[in-house]
C-alpha cells in the first residue's frame, strides 16, 4: 500500500511541476507498480476504463469529422456576436452553454465539442484562450452533476442503486447546481470576466464578420451533423437500448468515416493519443492503489466518521471532494458506493433516509474534480487539447489557481442545502 501511494504522489508532483510530460510519466508508474506486484497484470488491464477510453476516441473522431466542414467557425463567430463582441460576455456565455450540455451530454463530449469553438473565439476577440476553457471545463463538471448521465460517478451511483431514477437526480440535484452555477459564474464575472476589454474596433469587426462563410462543405456538414445527432440521440436512449455510451460514440465513429469519406489516417490523427495514454497510466495506478486497500481504507474512514447521519453526510461529501481532486472521481465512487450501502445496513437506516448521503457522494464527488487538473476526465481532456494546439500554459497550478477556490464555494452551497432541505 505505501509504495503503491508513493509512487502515485511522485508522478503526482513530477506531471505538477512539468518535470516530464504526464504521459510517460503516468506509464513509468503504471509500469513501476506492475513490476513491483503492487498490482497484478490482469488487474492491471481491468483497472482501465475502457470505457471512458472509447467514449473519448469515439468523440474525437467525430469532432474531427465535424471540424472540416467549417462548423464551429461559424458557431464561434455567431456565438461572439450573440454576446455584442464582448469578450467578458462571451465568457459568462460560453459557461452557461457548457454547463447545460453537460447535464445531457457527458461533460467529457460537451468539452470535445466545445474546445474547437473556443479557440476560434479567443482568435476573434484577440484574448487567450486559457481563462475561457478553464471555466468551461469547470461548468461542464458543475453542470454534469444535476443529472444521472452528466458525470461518471452519478451513472455509478444511479445504476447500482436501483431506487434511485433519472428524475430523482434532477429532482435532488439540478437545484443546489443552479444556484452554484450561479454563484460560480458571479464570481468569474467579478474577479476576471469584466476585466476583459476590447476596442470599439474590434467590436465592430466581430459584428462585421459572415458566419456563413465559415462553412466550407455543407454535403459534408450535413452528413456529419446527422451522425452526431444520432449518436447524441443514442446517448438519451441508453436506459431503453442498454448500449454503453462508449458504444454508441465508436459506432458513431465509424458510421462518420464511413458516410462522410475522410481519409482514415487523417482522422485518427484528431484523436489526442498523448491524452488517452495518460488515462490508462493513471488508471492503473489508481487501480493499483484500489488493490492495496487504499481506497477502501479512506472510504471506510470517512463513512465511519460520525454517528450522526448530518455528520456522516458533511464527512462523505467533503471527504469525497478533497478525494476527487487527487485521485480520478470514478474509482472512488465505485468504492464508496458499498461502503454506504453497508453502512446504511448497520445502522438500519430506510431507503428515504440514506438518500442525503447518495447526494452528498454525488455532489463531492462530482464537484470535487475541479479541485485539480486531474480530478475529473474533462480537466484532462481539454489539457491535452491546448496542449496539442501549442498552449502550453493551460498547466496544473493554473487550473488550480481557478478550480480550487470555486470548488470550496460549490462545496459550502452543497453542504447548506443537505443540511438544511435532505437531512430529516
Amino acid at each position: 500500500m505505501v509504495f503503491a501511494l508513493i509512487v502515485f504522489l511522485v508522478v503526482l508532483a513530477v506531471f505538477a511541476v512539468d518535470l516530464v510530460h504526464r504521459t510517460p510519466a503516468a506509464l513509468v508508474g503504471a509500469i513501476l507498480l506492475i513490476v513491483a506486484g503492487a498490482i497484478g497484470q490482469e488487474e492491471a488491464i481491468e483497472a482501465v476504463s475502457w470505457e471512458t477510453l472509447g467514449l473519448l476516441v469515439g468523440m474525437m473522431i467525430l469532432v474531427g469529422v465535424l471540424k472540416e466542414s467549417g462548423i464551429f467557425g461559424y458557431l464561434a463567430i455567431k456565438s461572439a456576436q450573440l454576446a455584442g463582441g464582448r469578450p467578458g460576455r462571451i465568457l459568462i456565455y460560453l459557461g452557461i452553454i457548457t454547463a447545460v450540455l453537460s447535464a445531457f451530454l457527458d461533460n467529457v463530449t460537451t468539452v470535445l465539442l466545445m474546445f474547437p469553438v473556443t479557440l476560434v473565439i479567443a482568435r476573434i476577440v484577440d484574448e487567450d484562450p486559457i481563462p475561457f476553457l478553464i471555466v468551461e471545463v469547470i461548468a461542464s463538471n458543475v453542470g454534469g452533476t444535476s443529472t444521472l448521465v452528466g458525470d461518471p460517478p452519478n451513472i455509478i451511483i444511479g445504476t447500482v442503486v436501483d431506487e434511485l431514477t433519472f428524475m430523482d437526480f434532477i429532482v435532488n440535484l439540478a437545484p443546489p447546481i443552479f444556484v452554484i452555477l450561479l454563484v460560480t459564474l458571479g464570481i468569474v464575472w467579478l474577479v476576471h470576466a469584466r476585466k476583459l476589454e476590447t476596442s470599439e474596433e474590434d467590436v465592430r469587426q466581430v459584428m462585421a464578420l459572415d458566419a456563413a462563410s465559415e462553412i466550407k462543405d455543407r454535403s459534408l456538414l450535413f452528413r456529419a451533423s446527422a451522425v452526431s445527432g444520432a449518436t447524441v440521440v443514442g446517448f438519451f436512449l441508453q436506459q431503453v437500448t442498454g448500449l454503453n455510451p462508449a458504444v454508441v460514440a465508436l459506432a458513431g465513429a465509424a458510421v462518420a468515416m464511413i458516410a462522410c469519406s475522410p481519409q482514415v489516417e487523417d482522422v485518427l490523427h484528431e484523436v489526442e493519443w498523448p491524452t488517452i495514454l495518460f488515462f490508462v497510466g493513471l488508471f492503473v495506478m489508481v487501480g493499483a492503489l484500489e488493490a492495496t486497500g487504499f481506497i477502501e481504507m479512506v472510504a471506510q474512514g470517512l463513512a465511519g466518521g460520525s454517528q450522526s447521519l448530518a455528520g456522516t453526510a458533511m464527512i462523505v461529501m467533503w471527504g469525497s471532494g478533497f478525494a476527487s481532486g487527487i485521485v480520478d472521481n470514478i474509482p472512488f465512487t465505485a468504492t464508496m458506493v458499498p461502503v454506504i450501502e453497508e453502512l446504511a445496513h448497520a445502522r438500519g437506516y430506510d431507503e428515504a433516509t440514506v438518500e442525503p448521503l447518495w447526494w452528498s457522494l454525488s455532489l463531492g464527488a462530482c464537484l470535487g474534480g475541479n479541485f485539480t487538473l486531474i480530478g475529473a476526465s474533462a480537466n484532462l481532456v481539454v489539457a491535452g487539447l491546448a496542449e496539442r494546439e501549442g498552449i502550453s500554459s493551460f498547466s496544473f497550478f493554473r487550473f488550480m489557481l481557478w478550480g480550487f477556490p470555486l470548488t470550496l464555494v460549490a462545496l459550502v452551497i452543497s453542504s447548506a442545502y443537505i443540511l438544511l432541505f435532505q437531512i430529516p
